[in-house]
This record gives structure tokens, C-alpha cells and sequence, in this order.
């Protein structure tokens, strides 16, 4: 239920809110960046970077949220806190206006965090096999998977000549790392962070029929899932023909999809009553039990009243894309391709015909550049010369970080052409 109030409220989009001063690992902190290897690290507080990497938006929450948080404060009590019924009826009802699929309230499993979930997943149901992955695809998913027990096995996507988004699941590749029965899961990230992808239900029915013959259990991170662009549709994986539901678990959020990402809250949907009961004592045994009373009210007042601001967001964000896209295709000489996305808030560029060795991207991005993105070498296989940067920012942060890129590798050809050129004497 959209709350009427949205109405007669600015959503300040265009409003460059400051961050610095409250904790905000966007603007404040390098330490997620020294955690990626990244040299970032080297970022000092105050100075003039433009934060468009860790993927949260610099826009205000939905009020409906605000609101949600204020009615509970009414309460001083925030003791232990059992799962609110609300939860998952709101999250289902979401659903099933949004994507028009409705799941059932019991199969939720309400948790703090989709990193942590997929870690204990991991550790819980592929402890000594192999974990496939999609490469280049979302890093702490490496990470992950080695820290359970659990081998990565890749299995990239392809790129094809295609218009639009490139991107495409490599089926025949899957079918056969499927076949070896020491891969018992993959994680499918459903839209793709970070290229932008958003699969078809006949790429999803595909890729449904060669983990169900092979018995693949399949980890669906749907965290982006509201994020649609451009009109495009999403496909829930639980809603795909084919898809053997005892076999699967698909991880949400509402903290990408209405800027909540502080307060860890997310959910697990398991509909085999068997694989629910083995993931709640997982969760028992790492102490992992009750719910945070402000994140529960927050994302239930966010599904409930939140789509208007949602739609906004959106319009927005896709007005973002269309920018960034047709700024670089107004300069070609600049070497930078936008791989076009379909959703999510991020965008994946190609640097390398721009002139910067891929090794040296990152540096040049953060020393030359002074805007702070993702470097596509932490996304594994096929990153490399890439970077992915967050289009949930107001316009004007935007357009001067376009201009940065424009100006600083400008200069770089400049100076690159005048050390190649030959001494002139007199």
C-alpha cells in the first residue's frame, strides 16, 4: 500500500545530502577499499574524491520507512525481538504486487544480512565441494565460498555482438561443470552485479533444467531485484518453471531497493520445510536468532508504503544511466564503453581503450581522476580493464565526475602522446 503522504513530500533527489559525519563507508572510510586490495585505502578524510563505489544510494529513504522507525521509538523498550508475523506478509505482498508472484509467509526466515547468509549457506551446504560462479560477478562471493571450505569453479558469462546489454549466462559451460558431482552449488546473482544483466525467464527455465538434472542446489541473491530500468521485468527465480524447490533458497532484501543498507536487515526464502529447519539451526549455532526491532519496522513500512518513492528512484536512476551512456558515446575519443544496464543502480565500464593499463585503472581513477569506483579486477575473470560505478547519486555528482574522466583522461593522452614524440632541436 503506497502511503499518500509520498505525494506531498520532496524526495530531494537532486539534493547533494552531505554523509561525512555519520559513519557512511561510502564517503568516510578506505578501509573497505584496503579489504579488496585496492588502493583506495590511501583516500584521506576531507578530500575531494567522489564516492561512486560501495553500493548504496546517496538519496533519503522512503518516509514510509522514517515513519515506521519513529512509530516504533514510541516504545523504550528494545529487548529481544521475536519475528514479527507483519515481516513476511509484507515482503510476500511486495512481491506479489511487484513481480507478480506471491511466495508463502512460512517459508521466510528474516536475517541481518544476505553477505553473512550466503557465507553460512556456504559453509552449511558445500563445505569440501565446489560453489559455481559467474564471473565477473560480486566479490564477496569468492571470498565466501573459500572461507566455508568450498572451491570456487568458475564459469563465466559470455559476452556476445549483441545490441544492448552483451551479457549472457554461458549455458553449454554450466551444463558441463553441473555434470561434476563434486559442484553441489551455485550462486546465481539475479539481476548480475556488476554488468547489469537482467536474465529472461527462458535463460532462468534453461539454467533451472540443468541444475535440477544435475542436482545442483542453487543460492539465488535477488538483493537487486526492484532495482528495473528502463521498463525492463524481473523474473523471481521461485517463480521459474522447472525450478525444484527443495533444491534452492533465493536470499532478499529491502536494503538496496529503498537505501536501508545500515540497518542488516534481509531474508532467506526456503520453501522445503527440511532445508528451513537445517538453516535455522545453522543460524542457532552462530548465535544468529530474534530480529532488530528498527530494521524489522523499517522494511516492513517500506514494503507497505514505499513504491511511489520507489518509482521515483527509479525514473531517476534511469535517467542516470541514459546520461552516463550518452555522455561517453558523444566522445568517443575518450576510449570508454557503458555496457547498458537493465537494472540494478550500477554500471559497468570499459576503460580498455581509453588509453589506461588495466593495472594501472584503479590508481589513475583515484589519483588523476578524484572519483572513487570499483576496480573490475575484484570481480574475478573478465574484470580486468573494467570498473563499475553507482548511478544512485544526484545528477550533479554525476555530471562532475563525468567531467573529471573526460578531462583527466585528456590529459593522460596528452602527456602519454608528448613522451612518445620525438626531441626537437633547434
Amino acid at each position: 500500500m503506497t502511503d499518500p503522504r509520498d505525494a506531498e513530500r520532496s524526495h530531494r533527489l537532486d539534493e547533494i545530502l552531505p554523509r561525512r559525519g555519520t559513519g557512511s563507508v561510502k564517503w568516510e572510510y578506505a578501509e573497505g577499499a584496503a579489504a579488496r586490495g585496492s588502493s583506495l585505502a590511501a583516500v584521506a578524510p576531507g578530500s575531494d574524491v567522489i564516492p561512486m563505489w560501495v553500493a548504496d544510494m546517496d538519496f533519503p529513504c522512503p518516509p514510509a520507512a522514517a515513519d515506521a522507525v519513529r512509530e516504533r521509538l514510541r516504545h523504550p523498550i528494545f529487548g529481544y525481538t521475536a519475528e514479527r508475523p507483519g515481516f513476511a506478509a509484507a515482503w510476500c505482498a511486495w512481491m506479489e504486487t511487484r513481480h507478480g508472484f506471491r511466495p508463502r509467509p512460512e517459508w521466510v526466515v528474516p536475517t541481518e544480512g544476505i553477505v553473512p547468509d550466503l557465507g553460512m549457506l556456504a559453509g552449511t551446504l558445500a563445505e569440501g565441494a565446489g560453489v559455481i560462479l559467474h564471473p565477473p560477478v560480486y566479490h564477496p562471493f569468492f571470498g565466501i565460498v573459500r572461507h566455508a571450505g568450498a572451491s570456487v569453479v568458475s564459469c563465466p558469462l559470455r559476452r556476445t555482438g549483441k545490441p544492448g546489454n552483451p551479457y549472457r549466462l554461458d549455458l553449454e559451460r554450466f551444463e558441463r561443470v553441473a555434470a561434476d558431482p563434486a559442484n553441489r552449488v551455485t550462486f546465481l546473482c539475479s539481476p548480475h552485479n556488476p554488468v547489469g544483466r537482467v536474465w529472461r525467464r527462458e535463460e532462468l527455465t534453461a539454467f533451472a533444467e540443468i541444475a535440477g538434472r544435475h542436482r545442483v542446489i542453487v543460492i539465488a541473491d535477488e538483493i537487486h531485484g526492484d532495482l528495473m530500468l528502463h521498463g525492463a521485468r524481473f523474473t523471481p527465480w521461485l517463480s521459474v518453471p522447472g525450478v525444484d524447490r527443495s533444491r534452492t533458497i533465493t536470499a532478499s532484501a529491502p536494503s538496496k531497493t529503498f537505501n536501508l543498507a545500515g540497518l542488516k536487515c534481509s531474508c532467506l526464502v526456503i520453501p522445503d520445510a527440511g532445508v528451513r529447519r537445517r538453516v535455522r539451526r545453522a543460524r542457532d549455532r552462530r548465535g544468529a536468532y530474534g530480529v532488530n526491532p528498527l530494521s524489522a519496522a523499517a522494511a516492513e513500512g517500506a514494503w507497505r508504503g514505499g513504491a511511489a518513492w520507489l518509482d521515483e528512484v527509479l525514473g531517476y536512476i534511469s535517467e542516470n544511466a541514459r546520461r552516463l551512456q550518452q555522455f561517453f558515446e558523444e566522445r568517443p575519443r575518450l576510449g570508454v564503453l557503458v555496457t547498458p544496464p537493465e537494472g540494478t543502480y550500477l554500471a559497468w565500464l570499459d576503460f580498455r581503450e581509453s588509453g589506461v593499463p588495466p593495472a594501472e585503472l584503479d590508481s589513475f581513477l583515484l589519483g588523476q581522476v578524484r572519483v572513487r569506483l570499483e576496480d573490475g579486477r575484484i570481480f574475478g575473470e573478465g574484470g580486468e580493464g573494467f570498473a563499475r560505478v553507482n548511478l544512485a547519486c544526484p545528477r550533479p555528482l554525476l555530471e562532475e565526475a563525468l567531467h573529471r574522466i573526460e578531462q583527466a583522461i585528456t590529459v593522460e593522452r596528452r602527456s602519454h602522446m608528448d613522451r612518445r614524440s620525438p626531441e626537437r632541436h633547434f
